[in-house]
């Protein structure tokens, strides 16, 4: 999901001189490189692209996955994902927790520090967080705090944020009190609002993520450039505890939107990482060596503006829901890189144990059967009928948001087509910049949108937990307090026999009430040129470039 809309221009130059030239991606070019040189090989360089210009760089703010990426290669948490997709200690050394599970005493490692050189601290995190939940930071992703002694209550103006649960005792001790025992909590401190923050150049300064030299990180590289809607260079930081094993002295990240122009510069050894390629190119790059489709744990759907008529009926919701083809979306625009979604929370989330995932516990609220098809839209005209509109009459024209992108707008056009043919709705397709989409989605200024999640750890809490009445990426403005409270059993938990019963339960309510409507179980279909090693992605679909190499 991201980004900014590149020019009719641009594309159609890039893809010509693409065609015209070696065509796979096979080789690393000196621009590939960054070297700017074929035969000055002194700097170890590597381009990717990933999405377009940020929307933010801060890390307490930021909504966008590609740019997770990003601040993973310049910030580090408390932990962070190891190759082998486990949770391992990062900034911290050690962390103790007390015998009710609700005390975590973290102490840090001797020797991380920032990059310009300045020890990091116990009290950077402090201030981090506690910045995070305060209500005038305003960020989307607040809840994620929610384990947090009073972070709710802070986030709700209720309380100060000084009486959040975490406190630096020393440099080099952080004392984090929860309300509740949290299975997930170690997976928590690697994600990116966890991040520590230094007091002393964000206070008082709006403009700190805009300029390398106050953009002051504490990872494995360091902002080197930004030029904005180009590209973002990071350069590897001296300053890094684990620097030797670092081989890459520079990663420049291509800023770019759409699929072609991605593409066109994966062909012309511009890049060499392409995140998603047009879909019509799908079937001629899948059998080479540089396609990979690599694991998602995320859900497509369709969000419904539920403060909004029609929208706030749930039978309006349903026949919407039932008139999607998802088979369709998956066979013929998605080329069977993905799944048809029957539910919400997506495949591969663990359940009460290893042996099952939820979503084989769960089973579909949505049958995805092709020979249902019919059934569903039998049931969608009966719902639409009942909500006062049969065969669509007087029904008014609805608009569809999203961002351009190839199988986004393949999408768009498919989901107009059903819900014309289907019910006899009429839909019109507003085409928005990444930028103005997310803000208009985020403040409810739409009808129905394109909308996509992917955990941030790997339980379903992280999806279901969007949907909490007033939660920061409850896109949709859902609100049930059966559902409210549902949750918050979960998260007063860590026994996941006792959880994972009741998150099934949550996620029953949310598809009899139908806020959104799943159309596809994700996949990331990428392009990585053969050539770069040490590559890997994290489980929930972030990229991990701090330690590749790149041969030849």
């Amino acid at each position: 999901m991201k980004k900014r809309i590149v020019s009719l221009v641009l594309a159609i130059a890039l893809m010509s001189s693409a065609f015209a030239g070696c065509g796979n991606g096979a080789a690393v070019s000196s621009a590939a490189q960054g070297t700017g040189s074929a035969a000055d090989t002194s700097e170890k360089s590597l381009s990717v692209s990933l999405g377009a210009e940020p929307a933010t760089m801060d890390p307490a703010l930021n909504q966008a996955a590609d740019v997770t990426t990003v601040m993973n290669h310049l910030f580090e948490g408390l932990t962070r994902y190891s190759s082998d997709h486990k949770i391992v200690n990062a900034q911290a050394k050690e962390i103790k927790k007390s015998d009710d599970h609700k005390t975590y005493t973290i102490t840090l490692r001797d020797d991380i520090k920032w990059s310009d050189g300045k020890p990091v601290t116990a009290g950077d995190f402090e201030y981090a967080w506690k910045r995070a939940v305060d209500p005038k930071t305003a960020s989307q992703y607040v809840y994620i705090f929610d384990p947090v002694l009073n972070a709710n209550e802070i986030a709700a103006g209720k309380m100060d944020k000084d009486k959040l649960g975490v406190k630096a005792t020393d440099d080099k001790t952080l004392v984090v009190t929860l309300r509740a025992p949290c299975a997930y909590f170690d997976e928590l401190l690697s994600f990116t609002a966890y991040f520590p923050l230094r007091k002393d150049i964000v206070e008082g300064n709006d403009k700190w993520t805009q300029d390398p030299k106050t953009y002051i990180s504490n990872g494995a590289f360091k902002m080197k450039d930004w030029s904005h809607k180009e590209s973002i260079t990071v350069e590897k930081n001296p300053n890094y505890y684990d620097k030797d094993k670092i081989k890459l002295d520079t990663i420049k990240f291509v800023l770019l939107e759409d699929d072609a122009p991605r593409l066109a510069a994966y062909q012309n050894d511009e890049i060499s990482f392409c995140y998603t390629i047009p879909i019509e190119e799908i079937a001629s790059w899948k059998d080479k060596p540089d396609y990979q489709n690599l694991a998602d744990l995320s859900t497509n759907f369709v969000s419904f503006n539920c403060q909004k008529k029609p929208f706030d009926d749930v039978r309006v919701r349903k026949a919407l829901s039932l008139a999607i083809d998802r088979n369709y979306i998956v066979d013929k625009i998605t080329k069977k890189a993905q799944t048809p979604a029957g539910a919400f929370v997506p495949i591969g989330l663990q359940d009460v144990d290893s042996t099952k995932t939820f979503r084989d516990v769960g089973g579909d609220y949505i049958s995805v059967k092709p020979e249902d098809y019919e059934k569903n839209v039998a049931e969608a005209k009966k719902l639409l009928a009942e909500a006062g509109y049969p065969d669509g009459k007087g029904f008014p024209t609805i608009e569809y948001a999203t961002n351009p992108a190839s199988m986004n707008n393949a999408t768009a056009e498919a989901l107009q087509n059903m819900w014309k043919t289907a019910l006899g709705v009429n839909a019109t397709i507003s085409q928005q910049e990444w930028s103005v989409f997310i803000d208009s989605r985020n403040k409810g200024n739409y009808q129905l949108a394109r909308d996509g999640f992917g955990v941030d750890f790997n339980d379903a809490v992280s999806m279901l937990d969007l949907f909490v009445t007033g939660g920061g990426n409850n896109n949709c403005k859902y609100s049930n307090p059966e559902y409210d409270k549902l949750i918050a059993q979960v998260k007063a938990t860590d026994d996941n026999k006792v959880r994972m019963p009741l998150l099934h339960k949550a996620e029953e309510i949310l598809m009899r009430d139908m806020p959104v409507a799943p159309t596809t179980y994700r996949t990331r279909i990428v392009l990585l040129n053969p050539k770069v090693k040490g590559y890997y992605q994290s489980p929930m679909g972030f990229d991990y470039f701090m330690y590749a190499t790149v041969e030849g």
